[in-house]
């Protein structure tokens, strides 16, 4: 694996084998000595936006594997910035860009090897982060209902249709009727007593500026609790701590969200070195 731009190119085989070395890659991430030699001699570049989980995970997971990570931010020109990385001999380099172009084009005459940090369209390391997590949870991935609720992180959904489809398992959105704006993609139900029924795992994706929370959540302050007890017992909840009972919000006993953050370092871990292997 040269670069990882989507997962919608992989294969099952593929995907499994990335959440399988994620899993040993974890160990190191959550044990007291945080130092493999995977990376050694290896320069991890990143351009980002601004300071977030995807900058973060790049920093800590090439320190982790003992290479040394640059990354930059708010940049003008983030093509001009990620070939000057290539020409300057970084090894990997991680570009988070709106530009779903941007990261394919480069890749196709770049001497490093690029991951995409999340795009408009397309967020691997998160949807990897993802699977890892309801895989540790749930046992597997096989013949899984995953809900997705929200309109905001919508680059999520075809990478997540793709994923789930391979397992024999199913990707659910759930957009209230009056949603014209968002883009349909997949499995769309706008009826949420059906969407949120018998539901595995729920995926909150969050809202756009502007939309209306009660339509979508069913409470103001988050997903009622109303609505996640029509799902299975212990549904994981991803993308949120928090649901609103009658009182008001309190921390959902079975959100998998600080799992998640650690798997999103130890995929980003494996993601690296499988492609330094290659």
């Amino acid at each position: 694996m040269k670069h990882l731009l989507t997962l919608t190119d992989l294969t099952k085989n593929e995907i499994s084998n990335i959440l399988e070395v994620a899993i040993q890659m974890r160990r190191i991430v959550t044990s007291n000595y945080k130092k493999g030699p995977q990376l050694i001699g290896n320069v991890v570049a990143g351009v980002f936006p601004s300071h977030g989980l995807s900058s973060t995970a790049m920093q800590l997971a090439t320190t982790y594997l003992s290479g040394s990570a640059c990354p930059v931010f708010g940049v003008n020109d983030v093509l001009a910035q990620c070939q000057t990385f290539d020409s300057m001999g970084v090894n990997t380099l991680v570009v988070a860009c709106a530009n779903d172009n941007l990261a394919k084009s480069f890749a196709g005459k770049s001497r490093c090897g690029v991951i995409n940090g999340g795009s408009s369209q397309y967020d691997p390391i998160g949807v990897l982060a993802d699977l890892m997590a309801l895989n540790a949870r749930l046992d597997g991935l096989q013949n899984l209902n995953v809900l997705a609720v929200g309109n905001r992180d919508v680059n999520k959904i075809n990478e997540l249709n793709h994923c789930l489809q391979l397992f024999s398992s199913n990707m659910i959105w759930y957009l209230p009727p009056d949603d014209f704006v968002t883009t349909r993609k997949g499995i769309v139900i706008d009826n949420a007593d059906a969407a949120f029924s018998g539901a595995d795992a729920v995926i909150d994706l969050g809202l756009a500026a502007f939309s209306d929370p009660e339509k979508y959540y069913g409470s103001v302050g988050g997903i009622s609790e109303e609505y996640i007890d029509k799902a299975s017992i212990r549904c994981p909840l991803l993308g949120s701590r928090y649901v609103v009972d009658k009182i008001g919000i309190k921390e959902y006993p079975h959100n998998i969200v600080s799992a998640r953050e650690t798997c999103y370092v130890s995929v980003l871990m494996a993601v690296m070195y499988l492609m330094r292997k290659e």
